[in-house]
């Protein structure tokens, strides 16, 4: 596997990640894994099916928590500024962070909103196989409130002051990230606070960051077809200029990420492609964006070339895609594990 940093500066850049002050605005969300046995499983005296009689159950952070824990096992010094429910997920999603050694203190707690969830029937039989049923997602379709808005603005300034780095995980349509929210996040971007952004829908709407789409995000903030930048439609001339289009269009660096064929970076007008790690399956792909926007973003604002701040990305993707069942995270030890079992 072609490695674009050697193990000597890969323990560098990772020891100094944990000396960078970082900060994550986004949309935080428990996973809720249940776990059914179908083999004790009877058909109901009420209806006429089966149910799912769940054995285990295993809650972890998604979504923009998921990317907060992923930053917290890497760096030393961290908070989460985001929005939480008063409901039972959000008093679980706080539980979760929490036994992460993970501050909640710039966490708004409101009572008008849903705390984000998927919860996810994982269906047993008699052989080891686990099956996903549809998931159940819990999700506010309503505006955040003036109240929870100038709430969320002030913490995020709070929580900004002296930091290295600024991550951002827009991934709801009515989440925490609201124009207002927006407009500050360009303003600390703008006035040089590093800041690198994943948004499921909303890429093209921030300036001077770093975007960090895939290449269906990327399509649509173009008004492009979603498979316009697949594998079957775009070599990587045309990869490359969609990079440079959504640059021009934000006065932004990006990141495309490609899935298994890895990563193309344009930033100060050169273009740098990552390789993906090559891996056996079993392969559970939960969380591993939020995976390659934590190690990415914290290597650079540890001081590493883009090249090596992707690598080390593709890295820990590469460890969490391994952990089956769960939205995993990557370790500075498991990262330097994978290192040297792939070269």
């Amino acid at each position: 596997m072609e490695q674009r940093i050697d193990r000597k500066r890969l323990t560098a850049l990772l020891d100094g990640i944990q000396g960078v002050k970082a900060v994550l605005i986004g949309d935080m969300c428990l996973d809720v894994y249940w776990f059914a046995d179908m083999t004790q499983s009877v058909l109901s005296r009420e209806t006429p099916h089966f149910p799912l009689p769940v054995v285990e159950e295993k809650m972890s952070a998604g979504a923009g928590g998921n990317a907060a824990v992923n930053m917290s096992v890497l760096c030393d010094s961290f908070l989460p500024v985001g929005i939480v429910g008063r409901d039972w997920r959000g008093a679980c999603l706080l539980e979760v962070l929490k036994k992460q050694g993970i501050s909640t203190e710039y966490l708004v707690e409101v009572d008008d909103r849903v705390t984000n969830a998927y919860c996810k029937p994982m269906r047993r039989g008699f052989s080891a196989e686990v099956m996903e049923d549809p998931r159940l997602d819990f999700e506010s379709f309503t505006p955040l409130s003036k109240e929870a808005e100038d709430a969320l603005l002030e913490k995020l300034n709070e929580a900004t002051k002296g930091a290295d780095l600024l991550c951002v995980s827009d991934q709801f349509a009515s989440g925490c990230i609201t124009p207002k929210i927006r407009e500050r996040i360009n303003e600390l971007a703008k006035g040089g606070l590093l800041t690198v952004v994943d948004s499921r829908s909303k890429i093209g709407l921030y300036r001077n960051c770093i975007l960090k789409p895939n290449e269906i995000e990327c399509a649509r903030a173009l008004g492009m077809a979603d498979d316009a930048l697949s594998r079957e439609r775009a070599d990587e001339a045309a990869i490359k200029a969609a990079a440079v289009a959504l640059s021009e269009k934000t006065d932004s660096s990006v990141c495309l990420t490609l899935g298994d064929r890895g990563s193309m970076v344009y930033r100060g007008g050169d273009f740098t492609p990552i390789s993906a790690i090559k891996l056996s399956p079993p392969f559970d792909i939960v969380g591993a964006g939020d995976c390659f926007l934590s190690a990415f973003s914290l290597a650079l604002a540890a001081g590493a070339e883009t090249a090596e701040a992707g690598a080390i990305g593709s890295l820990a993707s590469g460890v969490c895609v391994k952990k089956l069942h769960t939205t995993g995270s990557a370790s500075r030890e498991e990262i330097l594990a994978l290192y040297d079992s792939a070269n």
